[in-house]
């Protein structure tokens, strides 16, 4: 037997930035196998299973050989690097050896892996001995390219990027048809990443393309797929594909592991910045020839990090003006390199290379590196604070222990959260999994592949018109859609989306395919740096990324070197950047209003606890940047909007740069949340609470404090409540989960615990007091009966009536969705036999109104909750009428 190679023991003494305060030994454990003669495979299989698996396989991936044998669904969720790739392997062998010209689509979801497994899958269908070509479309292979390998490779591997940007887009194609026509399975790789916006759209993806599929023959698609554990996978699952699925789950794994250690550290200067004690430690690491891959939680901490890492010791941080010629790569002289989602192609290809090779010291990754890419030449692990999942957790932790004993360093981020799990750490490893976030019914996302699918000239056209069918039909589709698709997809056929839409169909125009990525609402913003012969591209970012990232005059981080925002152009969804010294800056910002919806339908669910009432609506949020703190070196300087671009070369004439979204939310009301409480401490204590609970993206659910501005019976005008919302447009209804069963006593608890040990550290802290002894009572009120509010009960319905309309009332004011959001002042409401109802009006610019008046229709502007006046205005009168 051979021996594995040890790692030299560790003292966490051995930096004087952290001290070692408990370590947590993970066993090695045995393989569990089983004799190939047991195997229902087919005869292709077995042969080639005794070839490379001699000794058996392991007890999952017999499973595995038994699902595929008789092509049901079936889903493996053990841990990592316990074989999951096998288990696609002879899926696909079973497929491709015994139903005749039979294509596989394998899907990856990121380029970066589909890359890595390229290889692996031509060396396995070679050693079958099985007659396959293996293919590979991502967005760096030429489109000239693309159809050659779809006719002349039985296994593509794609991301769903790609299937829903260019296959998709492109059934008008004899090559694309034929490929679908002939595909029999699909695999789909860490299917536990599909969830949030990514997740929902991917959801509608999958439909597509059985759509397509089953239009062109009646034959059935098998699915196969991986993940790491999450909350429950088979409701996941259902949601994602529409399907069933037999789940082969961590009870079933047979693969061996390595033991793991767990170091925690706490650093030994109480305060210190912990990105500064981060690359100390990492340095170290580095000098010991320990080659370690750093997880940290958000791009911007990802890229200060290697930014910290990558400076010359002998420049000064003030003066370091980082001026580099564009061809150059900053990436090719790093020893420690970032990662995170957004990079450009080319800088994931260069990343990916050297990641093979192994010629660097580290890597400083977001989630990005949770996933199943083989990191080779990896010691150690290093957590910037505990993941608030155990999914989470144990992806990172898996990276480490593949092929020798490894160790995860687990750092005290300085938060309330980790410094009580410092106390515990055994409770490490039962934090809660995480929970598939698939919300089917977000309007905005059935609308973007409403579109793709039914406009005129798209999918299903191409599909009619290939086939020599009418194409100004009714759609017949034998797939089952969510609630509502399908009325959507009728009035795309008719011409008639709801005006709140028309923005989102404005952007689509023709290609909607290229217009809405997968991973967003929104149209993403594509930053540019327009220099020398042309634009060079750095990343896409959200929306809400751009708020926190590259708001006018922003300092940009991007592959460790800094870029000044100059200009945001919100039509072609693009923020130029010049090259920058390596500053830093940080977003003044007013606070964040919430404009809950209180009327009847628009609240989903209320519960009152006493005398704590806990609203789940609709609600408004509006998000404001006024400026921004710039530090250079010691010094830090305030600049506030709007910017003169004859000084600063920056163009942002406005006073606030400015996000106004519609969404959802819980409102928490209390008489102890009045007064002389601090909310906003209180308020990010609790979400910090409720993550902890629910395991959730920090970038998912956000929260603030504002006043109420409607009334109802125990909710006065004018008190203040908490509000945590959902940060996607439209919603992904996850902060709804705080009214699930017991979660708000558990939360409220939670939270107490959490200002408790705050006071710990400040006890002087008399704020931070009042918090405290609110939570503690929040959280006994919580445990008192629930009950629903009368006025949630016995609220009235919405008046329908085909002969008026509700309208916003000329002189107030609401949002403008066809105008980037942008307020309105409603100026006149008037009937147009051509054009319907519409509203005239001023839009909000630099801080006044517009002189000239904008025309848009009536849907196309939303009322601001408890701001906005409305009425109804009369069809046949003519006028409006002021009461319902």
């Amino acid at each position: 037997m051979t021996t594995m190679p040890q790692l030299p023991p560790y003292n966490g003494a051995q930096t004087s930035s952290w001290s070692e305060t408990h370590v947590l030994e993970l066993p090695e454990r045995e393989a569990r196998t089983v004799p190939l003669g047991d195997l229902p495979s087919s005869e292709v299989v077995k042969r080639y299973l005794r070839s490379a698996f001699p000794g058996g396989i392991y007890t999952h991936q017999a499973d595995a050989a038994t699902c595929a044998a008789s092509y049901e669904d079936f889903a493996v969720t053990t841990g990592t690097a316990s074989g999951k790739t096998l288990c696609f392997h002879l899926a696909a062998l079973e497929a491709l050896s015994t139903l005749p010209e039979t294509k596989v689509v394998v899907l990856y979801p990121q380029k970066a892996l589909g890359a890595e497994q390229e290889g692996r899958w031509k060396e396995t269908l070679q050693a079958a001995g099985v007659d396959a070509r293996v293919g590979r479309i991502d967005g760096a292979v030429p489109v000239s390219q693309r159809e050659l390998i779809l006719d002349t490779c039985r296994v593509v591997i794609l991301t769903p990027d790609v299937l829903h940007a260019w296959l998709l887009s492109n059934l008008a194609r004899k090559s694309v048809r034929n490929f679908i026509r002939a595909t029999r399975l699909m695999i789909i790789d860490e299917v536990h990443t599909f969830t949030g916006v990514f997740g929902s759209n991917a959801a509608f993806l999958f439909r597509r393309y059985e759509h397509a599929l089953k239009t062109l023959t009646r034959k059935r698609l098998q699915y196969v797929c991986a993940s790491a554990t999450i909350q429950d996978p088979a409701e996941h699952l259902m949601l994602l594909t529409g399907r069933t699925f037999t789940l082969i789950g961590p009870d079933r794994d047979g693969s061996p592991r390595q033991p793991v250690s767990l170091h925690f550290l706490r650093p030994t200067e109480p305060g210190r910045d912990l990105l500064t004690g981060a690359a100390s430690l990492l340095h170290d690491l580095a000098a010991d020839g320990q080659k370690f891959l750093c997880f940290s939680d958000s791009r911007k901490q990802t890229e200060n990090l290697a930014s910290i890492m990558a400076r010359r010791p002998d420049v000064d941080d003030a003066e370091d003006s980082d001026d580099h010629p564009l061809d150059s790569s900053p990436l090719a002289k790093l020893r420690v390199l970032p990662y995170r989602s957004g990079y450009e192609s080319r800088d994931r290809t260069e990343i990916q290379a050297r990641l093979t090779r192994g010629d660097l010291d580290g890597i400083i990754s977001t989630s990005a590196l949770e996933l199943g890419m083989d990191i080779p030449h990896l010691d150690a692990v290093v957590l910037l604070g505990v993941p608030a999942s155990s999914t989470s957790l144990h992806q990172r932790i898996g990276r480490v222990g593949r092929r020798r004993p490894g160790r995860v360093l687990i750092l005290d981020s300085g938060s309330a959260s980790d410094a009580l799990l410092f106390e515990r750490p055994e409770e490490v490893l039962t934090r809660p999994l995480a929970d598939g976030a698939l919300y089917l019914e977000n309007q905005n996302i059935q609308c973007i592949h409403a579109i793709c699918l039914a406009r005129a000239g798209g999918e299903h056209d191409a599909l009619m018109t290939a086939l020599d069918r009418e194409t100004d039909s009714e759609i017949d589709t034998p797939v089952t859609w969510p609630d509502g698709f399908l009325d959507l997809v009728a009035r795309e056929r008719s011409g008639t989306l709801p005006p709140a839409l028309h923005v989102l169909r404005a952007q689509a125009g023709d290609r909607p395919n290229h217009a809405f990525p997968l991973r967003d609402v929104e149209t993403s913003y594509k930053v540019e740096l327009r220099q020398g012969n042309g634009p060079q591209e750095l990343g896409t970012l959200s929306y809400g990324q751009v708020m926190r990232e590259a708001y006018p005059g922003a300092v940009y981080l991007y592959a460790t070197r800094a870029y000044r925002v100059t200009r945001i152009n919100p039509l072609s969804r693009t923020v130029h950047v010049r090259p920058e010294k390596r500053f830093s800056t940080k977003p003044s910002c007013l606070p964040t209003l919430a404009f809950p919806n209180f009327d009847a339908g628009s609240v989903y669910q209320a519960a009152q606890h006493g005398q704590l009432q806990a609203v789940d609506c609709d609600v408004m949020i509006s998000e404001n940047v006024v400026g921004f703190d710039e530090r250079r070196g010691p010094n830090t300087f305030h600049s506030a909007y709007p910017l003169d671009p004859h000084q600063t070369g920056i163009y942002f004439q406005q006073p606030r740069f400015s996000r106004n979204m519609y969404t959802t939310g819980i409102v928490l009301h209390h008489g102890l949340l009045q007064g002389d409480v601090p909310r906003g401490r209180l308020a990010e204590i609790v979400l910090d609470a409720f993550q902890l609970t629910v395991p959730f993206e920090s970038r998912d659910i956000g929260v603030t404090t504002d006043k109420l501005r409607v009334e109802r019976p125990g909710l006065p005008k004018g008190d203040g409540v908490v509000v945590i919302y959902d940060q996607t447009y439209g919603s992904l209804r996850l902060s709804g989960r705080l009214l699930g069963d017991d979660v708000l006593p558990r939360v409220l608890e939670t939270a107490a615990s959490l200002a408790a040990y705050d006071l710990e550290m400040a006890p002087d802290d008399e704020g931070l007091m009042r918090v405290h002894t609110a939570l503690q009572q929040l959280a006994l009120e919580a445990t008192r009966t629930r009950r629903t509010p009368a006025w949630a009960e016995t609220a009235p319905p919405i008046p329908e009536d085909g002969e008026r309309v509700q309208v916003l009332l000329e002189g107030t004011t609401g949002i403008c969705l066809l105008h980037d959001h942008r307020e309105m002042k409603i100026a006149q409401v008037y009937y147009s036999p051509r054009s319907g109802l519409q509203y005239k009006g001023r839009l909000c610019t630099d801080n006044a109104w517009d002189t000239h008046l904008t025309v848009v229709p009536v849907g196309g502007v939303q009322a601001i909750p408890g701001v906005s006046e409305l009425g109804w205005y009369d069809l046949d009168l003519g006028e409006i009428v002021a009461d319902g």
